[in-house]
């Protein structure tokens, strides 16, 4: 069809242009260059859609000189005067299709350059550039309706993404403020896409992304069926219904056998150790992290993604003593130090003990929303004692996505 357009047009200029029958020299009219574009709107959304950055080139010759907006048939939508002009146009409410810029240079008397008659019905001395192209999409409008999920602070955004044709699709980016609301539920994307999408995703993504694929830390899904989708994290992170957790107070990496009460490790049967904690293992883009909850405030036990093995600070801790790093399991002593206003050893019973899941990269030295496994240390807990979890606060987040 732009071919064939422009194909019409340079007949109509070829046949019609630089012509006198008394033998006087002819001004040679040249529409120049435009710079700029091609532009792809989506329309529909209610957001203005303007070019920008066009500009004209080449030695344009012609006494009057204007923008010509046309259609794929040739049909004149528009004859923005100058660049100001053109500049205003919200090509929001066109409707779908392509539609073309054009620059124009003629002479006085030409006829046929009028809003609704075809560019190629002009007769006179012009000459039209070559033009920008505007395609307009049609939009669709996609509404989240997502509790728990939390304030990611400045560094790190939700985006969402559907999938088309098995690739993901962009829906995206907000931000949640600390009572949980978003701060933008609806957003537009290509009709054509969102009604192709199969699934919704959301994922967790740096504020400042070079990469404009989804990062690993995905936090919910869900299958659209019909105008919905249902969405959970237990579709992506993992189920943690049936995680169990076991943890005793000891402090094992020094010698000091008065400060018991201080470390919490996370296994099984203290005389002959196995883990502590039945989670499934998660995909990339999470950790589990330990917390004991001091006084009000979480103190982290160490991030780790095997329950049968260390965690990551196992040799770096600032609070565990100088003898040994512990045993091959997730936990921590608090022998060296303060954190929460707290000396350092002390006494965790009535402390709160939680497993929580985090994202990797994490944001925040807090912890994250999805807490599966709690427990509050009983005053009568003593050392080497086998201490059973119980469900944590959040063990899911979910939501509904309609289209």
């Amino acid at each position: 069809m732009k071919k064939l357009l422009y194909a019409v047009l340079a007949m109509a200029i070829s046949f019609t242009s630089c012509s006198d029958d008394n033998g006087v020299d002819t001004v040679v009219t040249n529409g120049g260059t435009l710079q700029g574009g091609p532009f792809t709107f989506l329309v529909g959304d209610g957001v203005e859609d303007k070019v920008t950055g066009i500009q004209i080139g080449g030695n344009v010759v012609g006494a009057n000189k204007s923008f010509v907006i046309t259609d794929e048939a040739g049909e004149i939508l528009g004859l923005p005067k100058d660049l100001a002009e053109l500049e205003a146009q919200n090509f929001d409410g066109a409707g779908e299709g392509l539609c073309f810029i054009w620059y124009i240079a003629y002479e006085t008397g030409l006829e046929g350059l009028e809003v609704g008659k075809k560019a190629s019905d002009l007769k006179g001395n012009f000459d039209l550039s070559e033009s920008i192209e505007i395609n307009r999409v049609l939009s669709a409008k996609l509404t989240l309706d997502l509790t728990g999920l939390e304030n990611l602070g400045d560094d790190f955004k939700y985006e969402g993404w559907v999938i088309v044709d098995g690739s993901p699709v962009s829906t995206g980016v907000f931000s949640v403020d600390d009572a949980g609301m978003l701060s933008q539920s609806s957003f537009y994307i290509a009709k054509s896409q969102l009604d192709e999408a199969t699934k919704f995703v959301l994922s967790i993504e740096p504020t400042v992304d070079p990469d404009p694929a989804p990062a690993d830390t995905k936090l919910l899904a869900g299958d659209f069926a019909g105008a919905s989708a249902s969405v959970s994290s237990t579709n992506l992170v993992g189920d943690f219904s049936s995680s169990t957790g076991k943890y005793i107070l000891a402090t094992p990496t020094d010698t000091d056998m008065t400060n018991e009460l201080s470390g919490v490790w996370f296994l099984d049967n203290p005389m002959a150790p196995v883990a502590g904690l039945d989670l499934p293992t998660l995909p990339a883009g999470w950790k589990y992290e330990g917390w004991v909850v001091i006084g009000g405030t979480p103190v982290s036990t160490g991030t780790f993604t095997d329950p049968a093995m260390a965690d990551d600070n196992a040799a770096t801790s600032p609070y565990k003593g100088t003898d040994n790093n512990g045993p091959a399991y997730p936990g921590e002593d608090y022998v060296m130090g303060m954190a929460a206003g707290v000396s350092f050893p002390t006494d965790l019973r009535g402390a709160t003990v939680v497993i929580s899941v985090e994202p990797s990269p994490d944001n925040s030295a807090a912890p994250f929303t999805l807490k599966p496994l709690a427990h509050m240390v009983p005053s009568t807990a003593t050392n080497g004692m086998v201490l059973t979890m119980g469900d944590g606060p959040v063990k899911d987040i979910s939501g509904t996505v309609s289209r």
